[in-house]
């Protein structure tokens, strides 16, 4: 299918928002391409309160999306939408035509995304997070954000990108996703992946990919964990050609 004729659902992870879409979705709608891209409930510009947020309100919100569209799409996610794509694509298979997942976690064998991080060796997240005193938040400091999270940024991209950012609900991340092969299986699946990775390893992004019979992308991105941040052309690239 020509690119132009193509419908493209992004959906932003952890502590981000749809605001980190906005270059790389200028550069694929020059394509022709339609693209798409929304607040998940508690960031950007949606105020919906840190208790209400849950790894099905992410899912119910760009299933709501989906819905209004008289097309089938390929979605995106990115690092922990990774998990909420894969769980959308199980319940509405008929309306996803590809899945491509961005440095992202995927459901399998059972494991959260917080069993994910805690087995890959070559992330650096996990030690580096700052709790709510009732642990139902999360974030990180301004070293972690430069050396761990942008790692591959220009100070100038990251203290534009920073002031944005929210606290993360930790609920989606210890939540469970089961798949079928019927529905999510019978999906096409890519995988770019970010050789600079420091929150989820690219052995991790490789391995993840392989076990859910997802293509590994032959153009890996020479980023950090968000290539939306470091370089969202070459990402807008990637995903016209995944």
């Amino acid at each position: 299918m020509d690119s132009s004729k193509k419908t493209y659902v992004l959906v932003h992870g952890a502590w981000h928002g749809a605001w980190y879409f906005q270059t790389t979705k200028q550069k694929m709608e020059q394509s022709g391409s339609k693209v798409i891209a929304f607040d998940l409930p508690g960031h950007g510009n949606d105020k919906t309160d840190i208790s209400q947020v849950s790894l099905d309100s992410y899912v119910e919100r760009v299933k709501q999306e989906i819905t209004k569209l008289d097309t089938s799409v390929i979605l995106v996610g990115h690092s922990l939408a990774g998990f909420i794509i894969s769980k959308v694509a199980e319940e509405m298979p008929d309306k996803v035509e590809k899945l491509v997942f961005v440095a992202a976690m995927i459901p399998n064998n059972g494991k959260s995304v917080l069993d994910i991080l805690k087995a890959d060796t070559g992330s650096e997240l996990l030690n580096n997070l700052i709790f709510s005193e009732d642990q139902s938040w999360a974030t990180v400091s301004e070293d972690t954000l430069k050396k761990v999270v942008y790692n591959g940024a220009t100070d100038e991209q990251i203290a534009e990108a920073a002031p944005q950012l929210v606290r993360q609900a930790t609920q989606p991340f210890s939540s469970l996703v089961t798949t079928t092969e019927n529905n999510f299986g019978k999906i096409p699946k890519v995988y770019i992946g970010c050789t600079m990775d420091k929150i989820l390893s690219e052995n991790a992004q490789k391995e993840l990919s392989k076990m859910v019979g997802c293509s590994y992308h032959s153009i890996s991105l020479n980023t950090g964990h968000v290539p939306q941040i470091e370089s969202p052309i070459q990402l807008a690239e990637a995903l016209l050609n995944a």
